[in-house]
C-alpha cells in the first residue's frame, strides 16, 4: 500500500518487506533472540544502577517490557524505572532491589504475563520454586483484591 503522505509505503507495508525478505534470507533464530535480548537488558540495567549510585542507599529497578505493535514479530525491549519504594506484585515485571551501601543487586521478583501464569502452576515441578511461589503470591493478591472490589 502507498501512504497518503508522498511517495512512499505505509510503515505496514514496510515492515511486512522486511520481515518477508529477512524470513526468507536467514530466519532469526530463538536462540540468538534471547542471547541478544539478555545482553541489551542487562546493560540497561548496569546503566541504571550506575545512574542512580548516588541517589539511594537502598531501593527498586522496575523493569516493564514493551513489545512493538507494528512490527509482524513484536520486538522486545525494556524500560527501567529506579523507585525508592517496593512496587506491589505486577504481572510480565521484574523487580530488582539494590543496596549501594553493600553493592548487592539482587532480582526481587519476576512474573509472567497473567495470561502464561496457569500453565507455569500446572508444571510447577519444571521451575524454580521461587518463581512459581511469586507466582502464587501474585494470584493470592489479586483474588484478595477482587474479594474487596465485590463487597
Amino acid at each position: 500500500m502507498k501512504s497518503e503522505f508522498g511517495d512512499r509505503d505505509t510503515l505496514g507495508t514496510m515492515l511486512y518487506n522486511t520481515h518477508k525478505e529477512h524470513g526468507r534470507s536467514s530466519p532469526v533464530q530463538a536462540g540468538d533472540l534471547s542471547n541478544e535480548i539478555s545482553k541489551s537488558y542487562n546493560k540497561a540495567l548496569n546503566e541504571t544502577i550506575e545512574k542512580h549510585r548516588d541517589w539511594a542507599d537502598e531501593y527498586y529497578i522496575q523493569v516493564i517490557p514493551k513489545k512493538e505493535m507494528y512490527a509482524p514479530t513484536r520486538t522486545i525491549y525494556f524500560r527501567f524505572f529506579a523507585r525508592k519504594t517496593e512496587p506491589l506484585l505486577e504481572d510480565d515485571m521484574d523487580v530488582w532491589y539494590i543496596n549501594n551501601k553493600t553493592g548487592k543487586s539482587q532480582l526481587h521478583w519476576s512474573l509472567p504475563h497473567w495470561s502464561e501464569m496457569d500453565m507455569f502452576l500446572i508444571n510447577k515441578h519444571k521451575y524454580d520454586p521461587k518463581f512459581i511461589h511469586w507466582i502464587e503470591k501474585y494470584k493470592e493478591q489479586e483474588e484478595a483484591r477482587k474479594a474487596s472490589t465485590q463487597q
